[in-house]
């Protein structure tokens, strides 16, 4: 199968470098040209385990309980994309348990279908020097605080102007 170059990026930082942030610029990206709701799911989860090594748990319980929504509404697309949705349920599951019973953080990998997929992930990290599968530095503050590294500038700039044209509309209807 031919997949995406910002799924194949995607998997590179979630399963090599551990760079949650990074999936969720990498994939909000392609996400916005595709609209496609499963690339959002995946931004989503990327997101809920960034937040959950933070110890934000509000954060990262509402994102994880919608993946889990989306998962079992939806599950096709991320079955097409050789991520076996049965078994990603039952991590998130058992995600959401261990932040409500107070346990530890624990690296998270995707529960791929596609050995050729894996394969190329595997040679992409060899490329970068980066470990397929590897535990995470939790002693990276820039990995594990990447948000607060970052220009926010433009988000911030799109969201004003979306709030504007949000109101504009309510006006005129």
């Amino acid at each position: 199968m031919n997949y995406p170059k910002a799924y194949i990026d995607y998997l590179l930082e979630f399963h090599g470098t551990r760079d949650y942030f990074e999936c969720h610029e990498i994939m909000e990206e392609y996400w916005k040209k595709n609209k496609e709701k499963h690339w959002h799911t995946l931004i989503q989860l990327a997101v809920a385990i960034y937040h959950e090594r933070q110890l934000n748990h509000t954060g990262s319980l509402r994102l994880y309980r919608k993946v889990l929504a989306a998962l079992r509404n939806n599950p096709t697309p991320l079955e097409n994309i050789a991520i076996d949705v049965e078994v990603l349920e039952t991590t998130v599951k058992a995600r959401i348990k261990n932040i409500l019973e107070d346990g530890p953080y624990t690296t998270m990998n995707l529960p791929l279908t596609d050995e050729s997929l894996v394969d190329l992930c595997k040679e992409r990290c060899n490329q970068e020097n980066v470990s397929w599968c590897s535990e995470e530095d939790f002693h990276d503050f820039d990995l594990i605080h990447r948000h607060k590294r970052r220009d926010r500038s433009e988000v911030i700039e799109e969201r004003l102007r979306s709030l504007k044209e949000k109101r504009r509309e309510r006006k005129g209807n």
